[in-house]
C-alpha cells in the first residue's frame, strides 16, 4: 500500500473513532458531522446545533494532505489528534501542525 493511501486509511479510521464516541454520547440538539473526501483529501469532524441559545458551528478536527504531509489545519480535541496520527504508524516528520505559525509548525 503506497503512503498516502495508507495516510488516508489512518485519518479516516482515527475520526471515525472520535465521531462515534460523540454518537455515543450525545448531545441534545448538537450533531455530529464526519466528512471524510478522499479525491480532495480533506477531513473533518464537526459539531453543529443549539445549546440552548448559544449556536455551535464548526470544525473539531479538519485534517488535509497536502504535499505528500498530513496536515493537522485545527483541532480541539483534549489530548490532540496528532498523537493518535502518531500512535497509528504516521510518522512525525510527515505532520505538519498547520494551526501553528510556520515557524513552529514543524515544515522538514
Amino acid at each position: 500500500m503506497d503512503k498516502l493511501k495508507t495516510y488516508r486509511t489512518i485519518i479516516k479510521e482515527v475520526l471515525t473513532r472520535y465521531y462515534e464516541l460523540d454518537l455515543s454520547q450525545p448531545s441534545p440538539g448538537i450533531e455530529p458531522v464526519l466528512a471524510l473526501d478522499d479525491v480532495r483529501e480533506h477531513y473533518f469532524w464537526a459539531l453543529f446545533g443549539w445549546n440552548q441559545n448559544q449556536r455551535t458551528c464548526g470544525s473539531t478536527v479538519y485534517i488535509r494532505i497536502k504535499d505528500g504531509k498530513v496536515w493537522v489545519e485545527e483541532d480541539l480535541t483534549e489530548d490532540g489528534v496528532t498523537n493518535n496520527l502518531l500512535e497509528a504508524g504516521i510518522p512525525k516528520h510527515d505532520i505538519v501542525l498547520g494551526f501553528q505559525h510556520p515557524f513552529l509548525a514543524g515544515f522538514n
